[in-house]
């Protein structure tokens, strides 16, 4: 029971310093920030005010040390519960002397990073902590192109949320990782994606440039194919209305004939106001997009009593690099000399990236080349192929309707075979006929028929063996006579075809 005692006395000590040290007079928000970070004092300080606001590690660090002088095995009194609210203030006498007392008057909203996942993309989110969900949909609405009613977004720990709920209600860490879902919009196939940007670059795009002071907009027609010859360096002016030297940057260094003119020629020059951390919010989540997050973090250590920034940033290849980050507390010419050493490193990359151009371009000339040769060659193959094809698959056909003509033929000549009468004997009471029949091969066919029988079954004996009378004609050698021109339904007697004939074949012209 002594150590359960012991133990309750430390986080009531802990409880008075961090409500001292931050200003949070919610006990219940106190103890629900260092029970997220395991009742470590200096942690959950931390995560209230960051390090970009003073309060450093290295201090807190010393100050943790000097509040266990006043712990439990100190003789001082302990602590008051803490329902009391004089505990913050006999507390903050022990711990807090080491810390600003400026972050205790003047408590700086706490920020939220958000990492979400949305199909191939990322995209990081920095929001106050009083923002509502809605808010971080509105962000990626315009980042992701995806309408806040199509939006749902997920991987909240304490399970799905409305948009109209506070994030500080959640109790989130300073760094968190979320996803979009979007089950009403299909995905696009990359091959839908490469025809779009196809059908882009054959369109005509209108340049509306809006010029706000002289109240006049200049329209310019490109074609989607152009691509954009001049590049400049960026100046992004930052501004914060709570510097001193603001005022005194923007007179005496922006409005300087020589500054003027040398941003004018040389430099793209946008601004942006931070003294809404709202404002910062949206910048360091562009400046991380953009720049990467060393850029959002290098500006989140700047004190409100540096700005106003000037940064200068270069687009290097498929990247934007910052090259310079230059402070309020300058001078015109110190500020002119920082302008022109980032021109010359400007001015270098670019003469780099024209000759880096100029290979690439030549690489793919000889690679085209290349291509329209093996693609003509591969054209040459296909015709050849497919003429090859062509007359095979006519071999082919031909060859399917020749076999059905001998199949026909064969078949008529089997029938014909069968339908034949039998061959007579040499010795019989009917008068018979022998028959000598030469082929064009130089064979001879010879058979005994009847002499009653018909022609059309001489006919017949004939086309059996491969000789249709349609083909060939039948004729007798003296006197010649084609005998295929006789009645087919008279007798051998009636054509003179006895007692024996000799006969050749002879095809038809």
């Amino acid at each position: 029971m002594a150590s359960d005692s012991e133990s309750n006395m430390d986080r009531e000590i802990i409880l008075a310093d961090f409500q001292a040290c931050t200003g949070i007079d919610d006990i219940a928000e106190a103890i629900t920030l260092l029970e997220l970070n395991n009742w470590d004092l200096v942690a959950a300080i931390n995560g209230v005010i960051p390090q970009e606001n003073g309060i450093l590690q290295s201090n807190l660090s010393s100050v943790a040390s000097q509040a266990n002088i006043y712990g439990p095995h100190s003789q001082a009194a302990p602590a008051a519960p803490p329902a009391a609210p004089a505990a913050s203030s006999s507390s903050s006498s022990a711990f807090c002397p080491a810390l600003p007392s400026r972050h205790i008057v003047e408590r700086q909203p706490r920020m939220l990073n958000f990492r979400v996942e949305y199909r191939q993309r990322t995209v990081e989110v920095v929001i106050e902590e009083g923002s509502v969900v809605g808010e971080i949909k509105q962000i990626l609405e315009t980042e992701l192109q995806v309408p806040v009613s199509k939006m749902q977004l997920k991987g909240w720990k304490s399970g799905d949320v409305s948009d109209s709920i506070v994030l500080q209600s959640l109790h989130l860490p300073k760094n968190n990782s979320l996803y979009v879902l979007t089950p009403d919009i299909t995905p696009t196939a990359s091959t839908s994606q490469n025809s779009v940007l196809q059908e882009s670059l054959n369109q005509n795009f209108l340049l509306v440039i809006s010029h706000r002071e002289a109240q006049r907009d200049y329209n310019l027609n490109f074609p989607g194919s152009r691509t954009i010859q001049e590049r400049k360096l960026l100046a992004i002016y930052l501004h914060n209305d709570e510097s001193v030297l603001g005022n005194v940057f923007c007179s005496q260094m922006m409005c300087a004939d020589s500054i003027v003119s040398y941003l004018s020629q040389n430099f793209i020059t946008w601004a942006w106001d931070v003294t809404k951390e709202a404002n910062k919010a949206r910048l360091l989540t562009m400046c991380t997009r953009h720049f990467g997050s060393v850029v959002a973090q290098t500006i989140r250590t700047y004190k409100t009593d540096q700005f106003p920034l000037l940064l200068i940033v270069m687009g290097k290849r498929t990247s934007n690099e910052v090259l310079n980050v230059i402070q309020g507390n300058t001078t015109v010419d110190e500020l002119m000399m920082r302008l022109m050493g980032a021109m010359e490193i400007f001015t270098a990359q670019q003469q780099e990236d024209i000759k880096d151009e100029d290979e690439r371009e030549a690489r793919e000339m000889v690679k085209r080349e290349q291509d329209e040769a093996y693609q003509l060659s591969l054209e040459a193959d296909r015709k050849k192929r497919e003429a090859q094809e062509r007359e095979q698959a006519e071999q082919l056909r031909l060859q399917q309707i020749q076999k059905e003509a001998d199949d026909e033929k064969e078949a008529i000549r089997l029938s014909l075979e069968h339908a034949l009468p039998p061959e007579p004997a040499e010795e019989g009471g009917e008068p018979i006929s022998k028959l000598r029949i030469r082929t064009p091969s130089g064979e001879f066919l010879v058979r005994r028929f009847l002499g009653s029988t018909k022609l059309q079954v001489l006919f017949d004996f004939v086309a059996s063996k491969g000789y249709p009378w349609e083909d060939f004609k039948l004729l007798t050698t003296f006197p010649r006579r084609n005998i295929t021109q006789l009645d087919p339904a008279s007798s051998l007697l009636e054509a003179k075809l006895f007692p024996q004939e000799t006969l050749f074949l002879e095809a038809k012209e």
